[in-house]
This record gives structure tokens, sequence and C-alpha cells, in this order.
């Protein structure tokens, strides 16, 4: 809740290193080296990025004077859904004809499609997907991960996505080098995304197999399952081509009734954190009965 609430400085946020990483991936990374090496360079990167960081976290909670008030603001620093909601809104007032051009600029630095040929459409669905697929890693990840492996376990999760982010597959001088981080993101991932889903599969029993086959041919094939559900259940299509660095891309087109609004970013924001939110509250009900009997 603090973290819904509480501004928080973009610089100050563990977002603002995804430059930093993208920097130590071309430093590290040979483009001449064969695909095996530079996936070897990237599991290096990743054990060099994670092992400082997490023998840094373990010595400096060692250190505190209250292990409950450190837990709560390194958690505090690891979740980031305030950013998205921003842009979610942004995108929601900036998504019209007359101000596209700087709708287009304002979402390029999160999207890593090409936004100068979008239209209203389509970047909504850009930002749509963008949105709901960052807040499992920012959000809803971090938080299964700190209550399966406390602080160590939110770290792991989101420095996965950070790493994912910052060597992104989607950018051909990363292509094999990202391999080991984005392997890794998937997985950790996996988890957070089915709990999301289950709540969304429970409402769609009957299309269930129609909409999750269609999407198992996503590159990550959770999150399209995720995105599937979510398009089924807002009435909005999903997916379909895209350009990454002048290459065309093309995803499944994930098939709803109708096209993306202005608003659909922000209602699925709002749909993903309620699930979330309702997960958090069994949780806690759970941990207040245990103590109770105990």
């Amino acid at each position: 809740m603090l973290e819904a609430l509480l501004p928080w400085p973009a610089r100050f946020r563990l977002g603002a290193t995804v430059p930093l990483l993208t920097r130590l991936g071309h430093r590290v990374h040979r483009p001449d080296g064969s695909p095996r090496q530079q996936s070897q360079a990237g599991l290096l990167a990743l054990l060099v990025v994670w092992l400082p960081c997490a023998a840094g976290l373990w010595a400096v909670r060692n250190l505190s004077l209250s292990e409950p008030l450190f837990d709560l603001l390194f958690l505090l620093l690891m979740l980031e859904s305030q950013p998205l909601r921003e842009l979610a809104k942004a995108t929601r007032a900036l998504a019209t004809k007359e101000t596209l051009v700087v709708a287009r600029l304002q979402t390029s630095p999160w999207l890593k499609r090409e936004t100068g040929a979008l239209s209203v459409m389509g970047l909504t669905k850009a930002v749509s997907e963008g949105c709901a697929l960052r807040l499992v890693g920012q959000w809803a990840g971090p938080l299964l991960g700190f209550a399966l492996a406390g602080v160590q376990g939110a770290l792991l999760w989101r420095l996965a996505q950070l790493m994912n982010q910052g060597w992104s597959p989607k950018q051909a001088g990363f292509a094999h080098f990202s391999r080991p981080a984005a392997t890794l993101y998937q997985v950790l991932c996996t988890p957070a995304i089915l709990l999301l889903a289950l709540p969304l599969c429970i409402s769609q029993l009957r299309q269930l197999g129609s909409r999750l086959r269609l999407a198992l041919h996503w590159p990550y094939p959770a999150m399209g399952c995720l995105l599937s559900l979510l398009a089924q259940g807002s009435g909005c299509r999903l997916g379909g081509p895209r350009y990454y660095q002048g290459q065309l891309v093309r995803f499944p087109v994930l098939e709803a009734s109708g096209e993306p609004t202005a608003s659909t970013p922000q209602r699925l924001l709002n749909r993903l954190q309620l699930i979330g939110w309702g997960w958090l509250t069994l949780a806690l009900l759970l941990t207040v009965l245990e103590q109770v009997r105990g």
C-alpha cells in the first residue's frame, strides 16, 4: 500500500538501472563470438550482477537494528507499480489523433517495439500489453518471491526482470547473450502468472482450451496465456504484428470482441492488481488464523 501511495522519484527507482545493465551487457559480450560463447557470457554476466547484490543484501540485513523494518523498506524499493499506472493514465489522456505524436514519444522508452508508425489503437494495444507484462515482473513477481524466500527471493525476482529488460532478446545484439537471463525470468514469472491467471480461467472455462492453444505460440507461453485471458475478459484484441529494429515480427492475434481503447491499459492494470490484492488478503487471513491457533 505504501508503494502505491508514496511518491517516489524516478531516478531512485530500480528501473533507472536498466541503461547501466545494457551498457554492462555491451561491454561483456562479444558480437563476433559463437552463439554458445555469447550464451556463456550472458550466464557469467547474470552471476556477476546477482552474487554481489545477494551478498551485500545479506550483510546489510544482518547489521540492521530491525529486520522487519528493513524488509519493509527493501520491499518498498523492489515494487514498482506506480510508474505503470502513471503511464496508463497518461496514455488515456494523450491517445488521441491530435496528441498522437506526443503519446508516441512518451511511450517509446517503455516499449521495445518501434512506435513511430503506431496508430492510436496500436499504441493503446502496445501499452496494454507492456503494462500487464511489466506488472508481473515489477510487482507480482517480487511479492511472490518475498513470500517464498524473503528479501533474497524478492531481489532475485526483480533482478531477473531488470536483466531481461536490459538484455532484451528482442534486440539483435543480445539475441544469444540474453538467453540465460530470459530463461530465468520466464521460469520465475510462471508461478506468479499462474496465480494471476487462475481467477480469469475460472470465469472462462468454456473457451479456455481454444484461448490457451493459440497463446502457446507466444514467445513466452505463460505470458501469452495471461494476455489471452485478459483480452477475452476485457473484450479487447491484443497481439498481432509489430516492428523490432526495423524487422517485422508476427505474434499471434489474441482475438476478442473489440479493439483496445484509451482506457484499456488502466483497466487491465486494475484487474491484475485486484487479483493480486485478493491473493494477498487470503495470505493475510491464513497467517492470522495460524497465529490464533498457535
